[in-house]
């Protein structure tokens, strides 16, 4: 497993020297707002983008959850994580042909969570998506949603709606009482003007127990904006894989939601950890360092408004493309929190921005020694904690090693 993904790092590392091209922004609404003018900001759901995002998080709820090498560790608050196994998963993934080997020739399957969400409804049932291939080869490399009702003991595969396949699965649409699984054959880099799309998913109103095939919707039929499919990945970094990023609304006449591009901020790079984040005022945050504006905000998904914010250490914050590392996320209790330091140069640490403050601050949490080696993957708050995701098993007490650390949101404090 850590072999494997050690791989994944060298792919994506050594695409990065290359050019890679950055979704344009030709913004609508003109003049940016500094990030004290703003307030706090209560964040209520986030959205992560599809490739990169191994953490389940949510700013209002207190159990959180990311994957490991061996399943999936839940936490409630900043609690010891207690392991929820895939052992199961596979001889699942190899009796279906989806099993990705770990090597050419080699009989043995990789289990590689890389996506994972949690039911508030129903908190022994978790969703995880693995890697999986056609034949054992990549690229591409598929992603297959999978569920389990009681803690790893058992997993089943989510079943797919009627004339989709399990390598269709595009990607989990969190809400805030429920999971939905995304399907999609086709995907869109991003949809060309005028052109919109209705997409299908599966939901369970009993905690994936029993499954329903409905359209995707916007909750309570007000605009919404969301990431699109996700599509198979090829060499991460290597090749321009972007994710759309779609604003619906619900037809006048009552028919589906259809999505269509959200207006000029149509995609984000699949190759990194971007998030959309709602909010307690109705608005939607795109956080995403690899842009010059690295934070941007919207009302309607249409126009979007960049929020300048301070350098970090002399450096302005976003522009740069890093698979790993870089990682920026807005936390439960309205601060933006972001890792700094170059990843396989300098040791990592997290730095903050509160509401309202004109700098940022070297923040005293700690994180575990190595990143120079392992970095951050990905960060997401939930209701009293920060999750912090690395690329490999990184060693927490000494005595244990884990993929994610839960740290306190009350010890992101700033550094005298």
């Amino acid at each position: 497993m850590v072999a494997f993904r050690r791989i994944a790092l060298a792919i994506a590392l050594v695409g990065a020297s290359a050019t890679i091209a950055t979704p344009s922004i030709a913004l609508s609404s003109g003049r940016s707002v500094p990030w004290a003018s703003l307030g706090r900001i209560r964040p209520l759901l986030v959205q992560p983008s599809g490739w990169g995002s191994p953490i389940a998080a949510q700013p209002r709820s207190a159990t959180a959850g990311w994957c490991t090498a061996k399943g999936v560790d839940i936490a409630s608050g900043a609690g010891r994580p207690t392991l929820v196994s895939d052992r199961s998963v596979g001889p699942m993934l190899r009796s279906s042909h989806l099993a990705l080997s770990s090597s050419p020739g080699s009989t043995t399957a990789v289990v590689a969570c890389e996506d994972v969400a949690l039911d508030p409804s129903h908190p022994t049932t978790i969703y995880a998506a693995f890697q999986a291939a056609h034949g054992g080869l990549i690229p591409p490399s598929y992603a297959v949603a999978l569920v389990t009702t009681n803690m790893g003991r058992s997993w089943r595969f989510v079943p797919p709606p009627k004339g989709y396949t399990l390598t269709d699965f595009a990607g989990f649409v969190e809400r805030p009482r429920g999971v939905e699984m995304l399907y999609s054959a086709r995907y869109f880099f991003p949809p060309k003007p005028g052109q919109s799309a209705a997409f299908v998913t599966v939901t369970s109103s009993r905690g994936g127990r029993s499954w329903t095939d409905a359209g995707l919707t916007c909750p309570a039929g007000a605009p919404c904006v969301i990431f699109g499919p996700e599509a198979p990945q090829g060499a991460c970094g290597m090749s321009e894989w972007t994710q759309s990023v779609l604003v619906g609304a619900v037809d006048v006449a009552g028919g589906p939601t259809r999505w269509r591009a959200a207006g000029p901020v149509n995609s984000i790079s699949e190759c990194g950890s971007q998030q959309l984040i709602d909010t307690a005022s109705g608005d939607e945050f795109l956080v995403d360092r690899s842009r010059s504006t690295a934070l941007l905000f919207t009302h309607d998904g249409v126009h979007w408004t960049p929020v300048s914010l301070p350098k970090i250490g002399g450096a302005p914050v976003g522009g740069r493309f890093a698979p790993f590392g870089e990682i920026m996320t807005l936390a439960a209790n309205g601060s933006l929190v972001a890792v700094s330091g170059t990843p396989l140069a300098t040791t990592e640490h997290l730095d903050m921005l509160k509401a309202g403050a004109s700098a940022w601050c070297t923040t005293s949490a700690v994180l575990p020694s190595a990143t120079r080696q392992d970095p951050v993957t990905a960060l997401q708050s939930s209701e009293s904690a920060l999750v912090v995701s690395f690329f490999a098993p990184m060693s927490m007490d000494g005595r244990t090693r884990d993929m994610g650390v839960a740290l306190p949101l009350s010890s992101l404090r700033c550094r005298t």
